[in-house]
């Protein structure tokens, strides 16, 4: 039995059509495939970047905070200051400005930790068991708390409120009388 030569022609066209489906399906398939791929690469590289930008978030604190801390530890001027107000023991009122304005960029560099911290650019334990507590060792004496009395209202209220929380379990740990909302002092 053979096939009429129109026939023979309509059934090679239906057969290479059939081919050319096929194909296109095998193709289809494999552009898919080649989309997923291409998208957990992205995902990757992403994961990789925000990781890479959040050490460089931290690497920036860190070197903030060191700028800060040599400026103590660096000059004798300095830190007799800082321990004198804190005591609450400044001769004059310069020294007592002097004082003010180290503790205000103290609270401004821990600032910067929570504000990191909020935005999921630092792990939130740089401020709520690192900075936070560390900023209250100098609020909770007799003169870190009259000075934050005077520069609290400078600083956004989100901050000073998770200030004021910390205060609490600070407190209770180190055995102090530390309130830095009401400007208490150390008992």
């Amino acid at each position: 039995m053979s096939i009429p030569p129109e026939n023979a022609a309509s059934a090679a066209a239906a057969t290479t059509r059939d081919r050319l489906e096929a194909w296109s399906f095998v193709a289809q398939i494999v552009t898919a495939v080649a989309v997923i791929g291409s998208l957990i690469f992205v995902w990757v590289e992403l994961e990789r970047g925000n990781r890479i930008a959040i050490r460089a978030e931290a690497n920036a604190t860190m070197s903030q905070w060191s700028d800060f801390r040599s400026s103590i530890y660096g000059d004798p001027d300095v830190a007799g200051l800082l321990v004198a107000g804190l005591a609450g023991e400044l001769a004059d009122e310069v020294n007592q400005i002097r004082f003010d304005y180290l503790l205000r960029e103290h609270a401004w560099a821990t600032y910067n930790v929570w504000d990191r911290a909020e935005k999921g650019l630092l792990p939130s334990v740089h401020f709520s068991d690192g900075a936070g507590p560390d900023f209250l060792r100098l609020l909770c004496t007799p003169g870190g708390a009259t000075a934050w009395a005077r520069i609290r209202s400078e600083l956004p209220p989100p901050y000073v409120d998770d200030l004021d929380r910390l205060a609490g379990s600070y407190a209770d740990e180190y055995a102090v009388s530390c309130s830095p909302s009401d400007g208490l002092e150390q008992s």
